[in-house]
């Protein structure tokens, strides 16, 4: 446990407080609820359409293009959602998940855009409170430290994610896990993992000195 951090209660039987004991020390209401008042909240507003402008700018013409080199696919939009959540938090998810559906309505719509558009609301969502609950009393967030578990949060999330992704496939529309795993996986974790340490260093340190951060775990609010 970090300093700050209350012990671990396990008693009773309210699944909000074990969720949040293991999850991020939120409980899901309260996850909802930061992602809900982004709409009421002007400021929030103006993120949501910037991340979504700038998801769809870089992803629609690259699913325009189908490029790959070595067999991976240049796909640079997978780049974005763990530094715009971290940056951005409730506003970025909801910014990428509009962002992916205009970008698959461009490029390659299916029903699968519907399990895209949730997961990609989770992907940005989730990362921005990983990597805070990890680098909270660890010293200054964007120095080496953030950094490195920026790469974490990226191999994990991107793992998660993708994997959900997949399953929905399986699930709904009988599609095979493995290979769309797989696909999922490779598309994303490449520039994820190159492009994403660059852009969050650069992007990271000006949107906090410029006050361009967005989410309850920028600003230490529980309300």
């Amino acid at each position: 446990m970090w300093a700050d951090d209350k012990p671990i209660d396990l008693t009773g039987n309210d699944p909000g407080r074990i969720f949040r004991s293991f999850y991020f020390r939120r409980t899901p209401t309260e996850c909802m609820h930061e992602l809900l008042e982004v709409w009421r909240d002007r400021n929030g507003l103006k993120w949501i359409a910037l991340s979504a402008l700038i998801y769809a700018l870089v992803l629609i013409p690259f699913n325009q293009l189908h490029w790959s080199v070595a067999g991976i696919p240049i796909r640079p939009a997978a780049a974005l959602p763990v530094v715009l959540g971290i940056i951005w938090g409730p506003a970025a998810a909801w910014g990428l998940g509009i962002g992916n559906i205009a970008g698959d309505y461009f490029g390659s719509w299916s029903p699968m855009s519907i399990a895209g558009f949730l997961i990609n609301i989770l992907y940005p969502y989730l990362s921005y409170l990983l990597w805070h609950r990890l680098v909270k009393g660890r010293g200054e967030r964007m120095g080496r430290h953030g950094l490195a578990i920026f790469l974490i949060v990226t191999a994990v999330m991107t793992l998660v994610c993708m994997a959900l992704l997949a399953a929905s496939g399986t699930f709904f529309f009988s599609r095979p896990f493995e290979s769309k795993f797989t696909g999922y996986l490779g598309n994303s974790i490449v520039w994820a993992m190159t492009a994403g340490p660059v852009l969050f260093k650069v992007l990271g340190e000006r949107a906090v000195q410029n006050g361009w951060t967005y989410g309850r775990e920028w600003t230490g609010s529980d309300q």
